[in-house]
């Protein structure tokens, strides 16, 4: 009996590290598993990439669309970073053209890009500043 109980208790004292260790790529991986975890990985980051640019575009034919409707005539572009998920959404817009309360206030309900993340460049700015 005693045999057996400490044979248990020296089984489980050399198992217990391998219970709480880690199970990511060991340091001595061979070449082709650290070159394959680095593809996959280039592979994720081009999908997140292309993804961030499709939402951006869409982004953008809306509010662009949103400002035709209101008669604007204006230049944007939408900056995407990822959400909790980690799926791109929308982070910010740089507009060229007039302030408009009507597209802001869009921008903000459906979009929901806040205003303090809304950049507006009037064209009658650039022309004072560039002008002195």
């Amino acid at each position: 009996m005693v045999r057996m109980v400490s044979g248990l208790l020296l089984a489980l004292a050399i198992l217990r590290p391998l219970a709480g260790g880690s199970w990511e790529k060991p340091d001595w991986a061979p070449p082709s598993l650290r070159q394959e975890t680095e593809q996959a990985a280039a592979y994720r980051k081009n999908q997140q990439d292309q993804l961030s640019a499709i939402i951006a575009e869409k982004t953008e034919a809306y509010i662009w669309d949103k400002a035709n409707q209101l008669g604007l005539t204006c230049e944007l572009t939408v900056t995407t970073a990822a959400g909790e998920s980690g799926v791109p959404l929308p982070e910010a817009v740089t507009i060229r053209g007039p302030y408009s309360p009507e597209l802001a206030k869009c921008i903000e309900e459906e979009v929901g890009i806040p205003a303090e993340k809304q950049i507006w460049l009037e064209e009658n700015t650039w022309k004072k500043e560039s002008e002195s």
